[in-house]
């Protein structure tokens, strides 16, 4: 999610419903636009005018409750609009509307717009054969949270999927290990003690760069999953498509090692 305009505040998002009927946001959204117009704000009474953005209420994790324009984008729109939020004449057009609505109607905290999921098509959460109630529940809670609130709510349970998955692995192939040891270590751990993942076959080492590489990857999902994620009540949190990217990415990952080592 991109959030075009942001007022006082955390910058976390938890879309409610809509406080008007459909009639009476757009002649709001008529009378902001002619007021724009009237002070010469071209561009935000042109980007009023032309995306379709939704008045929403919303709240976040400390219960504060706001108003907020919103859009799901398909694709090109929502490229489309990023480019224009990145030019400084689009930041100050979309801070113009937000007062401009403000001043007429109730205040606006946030201008957001978020990657249609459908967008981005996810990858299906696998069917382990070595899992955990721990692994199932947050599989499970993963699915709901992306399809109610998005993806960016799924972060932290798929995370924590990979976490207990790899913690399963590591009890049935009986490695000790650390009761604080991260996805990174336990990976390593894995990759070192079963055989199934020693380089071998056709372009053997060219596979083994890339679970090199996923090692990598999985450094980095830990910061996010703290410090852009659901998981605390972090003020800046992923986008929609950035957190379906992670999302992807671990479920990839269950898909290879589950395949990989089967029972273990």
């Amino acid at each position: 999610m991109i959030r075009l305009y942001q007022g006082s505040g955390s910058g976390e998002i938890n879309l409610l419903g809509q406080p008007l009927p459909p009639e009476e946001w757009r002649r709001l959204r008529d009378n902001v636009v002619r007021l724009l117009k009237a002070r010469n704000h071209r561009l935000a009474a042109q980007l009023l005018e032309s995306i379709p953005f939704e008045l929403h209420d919303g709240t976040n994790f400390f219960g504060d409750e706001f108003s907020l324009l919103y859009l799901s984008a398909p694709l090109e729109q929502y490229v489309e609009i990023a480019e224009r939020h990145e030019d400084p004449a689009g930041k100050q057009a979309f801070r113009e509307i937000a007062t401009a609505i403000t001043e007429v109607g109730p205040p606006i905290r946030f201008i957001a717009v978020a990657l249609d999921a459908k967008a981005v098509p996810p990858v299906a959460s696998p069917i382990l054969e070595v899992t955990s109630d721990a692994v199932e529940r947050s599989l499970a809670d993963a699915e709901r949270l992306i399809h109610a609130r998005g993806a960016v709510s799924g972060v932290d349970r798929v995370h924590t999927a990979l976490h207990g998955y790899l913690r399963a692995v590591c009890a049935k192939l009986e490695i000790a290990v650390p009761d604080d040891a991260g996805i990174t270590q336990l990976f390593r751990l894995v990759r070192e003690n079963h055989p199934a993942l020693a380089p071998a076959g056709p372009r053997g080492e060219d596979i083994d760069r890339i679970a090199r590489a996923l090692a990598t990857i999985l450094d980095a999902l830990n910061p996010l999953r703290n410090r852009a994620s659901l998981a605390h009540p972090n003020e800046a949190v992923l986008g929609e498509a950035e957190a379906m990217l992670v999302i992807n990415t671990i479920r990839t990952l269950l898909h290879y090692l589950n395949a990989k080592l089967g029972g273990a």
